[in-house]
């Protein structure tokens, strides 16, 4: 049953027209709003999973010498001994302001967001093979901009949990090589909404979760002591979501599903270490957004396109670390991530530009104790959109400048046993 939408849709022809523009800007917004899952670079990629690498500017493929290994290349689990517990929290600030052409500014309501992170390395002593366990979340999605900002019909609300449960087994082949890979069990939960833009607090929603299962490889090559390469790949992703599609007050929610795919990614690095004190390296992290093209949302009401068309992307990672006395250690990174977003597909709910992170972070170990804080920044230029998108039924457009921030820390504690 649809309710009436205002006074003067009291005949069945007025409903029947106000039903058919809800429609109308229901599937233009769809494909709109739907673009926008992202958090703040590298599309919807969340590439920092533990606070020592994200010290050293996630350059960590070829040293992974703690629990994380699991993450950033599981053939690295081979060199610990005994069980190893780690769990860090990295938390995000993140918040971005647009200019109208006219002038009129507004700012997304800051979101703060807490990611875990928890891993598990068991590597039995004189043994060539290890196991790992982890919990993380490789994609993430949360923001809102207020129903003031000029562009309600474009973007509101959008939050998206994307977590992983990777266990993984890693093989010592030599003393120079080793090799490590494991399943990945995926979770996907989508919760994304704008305006329609037929009367004030309209509403558009998509709700919908599912499952995939993907798996992740790495090598790890050591021909020398001051020498190590790495390799790592994580397979792509596809759930098919299964939830409700609301355009209200129009019509009340229905069953919608959809497929969303995500990328594989791939990780190659070096790590110098000219003395026991110094760990240098350098990554490029790719993740191929390519194929995240056009998805599909499917209702008994008519299928929607939701247009994407993202290109893929890279992090580019340099890191160092030094070992001091004590127990001490101290690390710094850069990390350069490239923009996924066209400008042709540019939605305000994905205010992705190339950004430079900059990271420090100091750690300390005693016994089987150790803790490891990192903070970050990135920096980035203001990002100027005119692509002339503008929604018909609204008016609307996000033409404009827009500019964001980002600060995060992340706080890690080990245990080994």
């Amino acid at each position: 049953m649809i309710p009436k939408p205002a006074p003067c849709a009291t005949t069945p022809r007025s409903v029947q027209r106000i039903h058919g523009l809800a429609d109308l800007a229901f599937g233009i917004g769809a494909g709109l709003v739907l673009i926008a899952a992202a958090l703040n670079a590298s599309g919807t990629r969340v590439g920092f999973q533990d606070a020592f690498a994200t010290a050293r500017g996630n350059a960590f493929v070829a040293t992974a010498d703690d629990p994380a290994a699991v993450y950033y290349n599981p053939a690295g689990l081979t060199q610990l001994t005994g069980q190893d517990f780690s769990a860090t929290a990295y938390v995000v600030s993140f918040g971005a302001d647009y200019r109208a052409p006219g002038g009129a500014t507004t700012s997304m309501n800051r979101q703060n967001q807490v990611i875990p992170q928890v891993y598990y390395a068991w590597a039995p002593k004189n043994a060539s093979w290890a196991l790992g366990l982890g919990y993380y979340d490789p994609y993430g999605l949360s923001t809102d901009w207020p129903s003031t900002s000029g562009f309600r019909t474009f973007a509101t609300k959008n939050e998206e949990t994307y977590s992983t449960l990777n266990p993984v087994v890693a093989w010592r082949i030599s003393d120079m090589f080793s090799l490590g890979g494991g399943l990945t069990f995926n979770r996907l939960n989508v919760d994304l909404n704008r305006g329609i833009g037929l009367m004030p607090g309209d509403e558009f929603r998509f709700k919908a979760d599912g499952t995939d299962i993907g798996f992740n490889l790495g090598l790890r090559w050591q021909p020398s002591e001051q020498h190590a390469f790495g390799l790592s790949y994580q397979h792509q992703t596809s759930f098919d979501l299964s939830g409700t599609a609301t355009a209200s007050p129009y019509a009340p929610a229905e069953s919608a599903t959809s497929t969303f795919v995500f990328p594989e990614v791939l990780i190659a690095g070096y790590s110098y270490r000219p003395t026991p004190q110094w760990n240098f390296e350098a990554d490029i992290d790719w993740t191929n957004w390519s194929r995240l093209n056009t998805a599909v949302i499917s209702k008994a009401s008519g299928a929607l396109d939701l247009p994407f068309n993202w290109q893929s992307s890279c992090f580019y990672e340099l890191g160092v670390t030094r070992y001091l006395n004590g127990g001490w250690n101290v690390s710094a990174g850069y990390t350069l991530s490239e923009n996924s977003v066209p400008d042709a597909m540019w939605n305000p709910a994905v205010p992705d530009v190339t950004r430079q992170f900059w990271s420090a972070g100091v750690g300390y170990a005693q016994g089987p104790l150790r803790f490891m804080l990192t903070l970050q920044h990135a920096t980035s230029p203001s990002r100027n959109i005119h692509n002339g998108m503008i929604n018909p039924v609204s008016g609307e457009t996000t033409d404009g400048s827009y500019s964001s921030s980002i600060n995060t820390f992340a706080l890690s504690l080990d245990y080994r046993f």
